[in-house]
């Protein structure tokens, strides 16, 4: 079995922060934050490890919010 990561990302503007769904291998993962976080210098983008479904915590909406700039990765 393999883990799973997601992009976790924060705004360095106003401060909003959220986590990704889409679940990578480390390397992937890895090399997307790296390219977004080039390419969308006031987000900071890390790769966290992913939690299991039944133990995802339950977020806040505030806490999950979006950013403006939105990068759809296929």
């Amino acid at each position: 079995m393999s883990v799973a990561y997601v992009i976790q990302w924060k705004s360095k503007v106003n401060g909003r922060a959220g986590r990704g769904t889409k679940q990578f291998e480390r390397r992937e993962a890895e090399q997307l934050a790296e390219e977004l976080n080039r390419e969308y210098p006031d987000i900071e983008h890390e790769v966290v490890r992913a939690l299991p479904q039944q133990e995802e915590e339950p977020q806040l909406e505030e806490e999950v919010t979006k950013p403006d700039e939105q990068v759809v990765v296929e």
